[in-house]
Parts: structure tokens; sequence; C-alpha cells
């Protein structure tokens, strides 16, 4: 209870009331009138008969009038304590708003984060299982820059490559490095959907893989020995020659300018040709590296250049390859 309801209810509970004070002066009034009644009677007696009805109405109006504020008096405490009753009425019932405002602040908290529990628990329910491609590609991204054990078809690879990264897209880039006797450095995408991963080591090794289908060809990065420089220009594919399989000669009528064409062959004996242009014996242009379809391409468009400028074929000559050539005899 604070101080001002207290305050409040002691003005209308303990403070000197209206009726008290009449009480007292009603009182004192008879008093008076028991100790000189005698007087009064000797006093009246000698008086006329109108100022003695004027004393007696007086005498009855005093009684009587006192009686009526006595009444009044006992009414207005009746509303008094009427009053301060619904104050403490209204007080309690504040008293309760409030309480009933905390409770359901409670509640309310202890319902949200009930509400939130189950709605984590329904989350993890519904959420996506992991495909088998996200599985591999989280095992892989643990093993980034080790080396792998992996096999494809029915045979294995002759060096075990490196794990260069492995994108979000789940793509893994395999690459093997300039070594020994691989001098040209290579790498390989593959979907790790399209990947069996097996953790048991074998050797330096802490992964076996088994490739069912590549992302794409393989690319060469020249005489690198680090993924990291497959940007630097050292990292240009190097191509290391084999046979000529094919070389054609063009001469001018009435002049001495030349022009040769001639393709080589990949020392590894893969689908990968050199194709170069000369004049005057020197190199010329840009370096052609594609696969027997697109080097035969671009001789034949070299050579239908050098015809329309006038020269003409001379010798030519053809050696072997276990890839065909479809460039065709002018």
């Amino acid at each position: 209870m604070s101080a001002e309801k207290s305050a409040i209810w002691w003005t209308y509970d303990h403070a000197p009331t209206r009726r008290a004070i009449v009480g007292s002066f009603v009182g004192a009034w008879l008093l008076a009138v028991a100790f000189l009644f005698s007087d009064i009677v000797k006093v009246l007696a000698a008086r006329p008969w109108w100022q003695d009805l004027a004393v007696a109405v007086a005498t009855v109006a005093v009684p009587l009038l006192a009686f009526l504020e006595l009444r009044h008096s006992a009414e207005a405490n009746r509303l008094r304590g009427e009053a301060n009753d619904e104050r403490r009425r209204a007080n309690d019932l504040s008293d309760e708003a409030n309480w009933l405002s905390e409770e359901n602040t409670r509640l309310t908290a202890a319902l949200d984060a009930e509400r939130n529990k189950q709605l984590a628990l329904i989350a993890t329910n519904t959420s996506r299982p992991i495909t088998p491609a996200e599985r591999n590609a989280e095992t892989l991204r643990r093993h980034i820059g080790a080396c792998v054990s992996v096999t494809e078809g029915q045979g294995g690879w002759s060096s075990p490559p490196l794990i260069a990264e492995v994108s979000d897209a789940n793509i893994v880039t395999l690459f093997s490095p300039s070594a020994g006797s691989n001098p040209q450095a290579w790498c390989v995408q593959v979907d790790c959907g399209e990947l069996d991963v097996v953790e048991i080591p074998l050797g330096s090794c802490p992964l076996r893989l088994h490739v069912r289908r590549r992302y794409g060809p393989n690319v060469p990065l020249g005489e690198i020995t680090r993924w990291e420089d497959r940007d630097l220009p050292t990292a240009a594919p190097v191509f290391r020659k084999g046979g000529c399989p094919h070389h054609q000669t063009f001469t001018k009528p009435g002049s001495s300018d030349t022009r040769a064409l001639y393709v080589y062959a990949s020392a590894d004996g893969s689908n990968s040709f050199l194709l170069e242009a000369s004049t005057g014996g020197q190199v010329v242009g840009e370096q052609v590296v594609a696969d027997n379809v697109e080097i035969s391409k671009r001789f034949g468009l070299l050579a239908v250049e050098y015809l329309a400028a006038g020269f003409t074929r001379g010798s030519s000559g053809s050696g072997g390859s276990p890839h065909p050539l479809y460039i065709p005899m002018f």
C-alpha cells in the first residue's frame, strides 16, 4: 500500500467528524439548560408571554436542528465509508490487473520459446537430405592439397593426382604436376556425384577415388609443379613434338618466296597435334595446338590462302599417326 493511499484513508477514517462536533455542542447546551433552568424559569415568569414563546421556540428548534444535523453527518460518514471501500476494491483490482499483465508477459515468453523450439524441430525434420555429391564434396574439401589414388574404368591412373580445389557446384579439380617421366602438367574436373570416395589410405594417399565419368577433357598446364602457378606465363601449355605425320610446301612461280606447313604429333601419342607455318624457313604466325579434326581444318584454310595468293603446291609427305588427319592432297 502506497503512502498516498494511506494518507487518504486516514483522512476519512480518523479525522474528527461533524457529528462529533455537533454532539459536543448539544451536550454543552443541555448542561447549560440544566444549570440555568431555575434562573430561566424566574426570568420567564417576569417577562411577557410572546417573549416566553420566542424563548420556547428557540429552545425546541435548537435540539431539532441538532438532530437533523446529526442525521446528515451520519449519512455523510456512511457515504465516506462506502467511498473508502470502493477505493480499496479499485486498488485490489488494479493490483490484480498488474499481476495478470505480468503473468501474461511470462506466459507469452514461454509460448514464444516453445514455438521457436518446435519450429527448429520442424526445420530439422523437413531439411533437404544431403546428396551423395555433397557428401563426397565435403570429404574432398577436408583433403585439399592431398594426393589421391584414382581408378577409372578397369585400370588406375599411373600417378596419383592432387585435390586442387572443390567448387561450390561440387566439382572437384584433380591436378597432376610436372614431375619425372610426366613433364606435362595437367588437370581434369569430375562431378562429385560421379565419384566413389573411399576413406581408406593407400600409401601416402588418404583417399581412394573411382571416376565413373569426367566433367570435361584434360587441360594441359605446361611444366608447372604447383597448382598455384597455373596462371603464370610459364604455365602456358608446352607441346612435346613427336613425329611429323604431314607437311606441305608451297612455291610461287617466278619468285623465291616459299611457304610451308608442318603438322607434328604429340610425343605422348595423345590426340594432340601442333601446326606450324613458315616463310622462307622461318616459323611465322601463331602455333596452333588442337586435335586431329581441328588441325585438319586449320591446315586446309592456310593452304587455300596460299593457293589464292598465287602459290602452287610443292613437295608433301605423310607419316604414321594413331589419329588420322583429314588433309586433302591438292
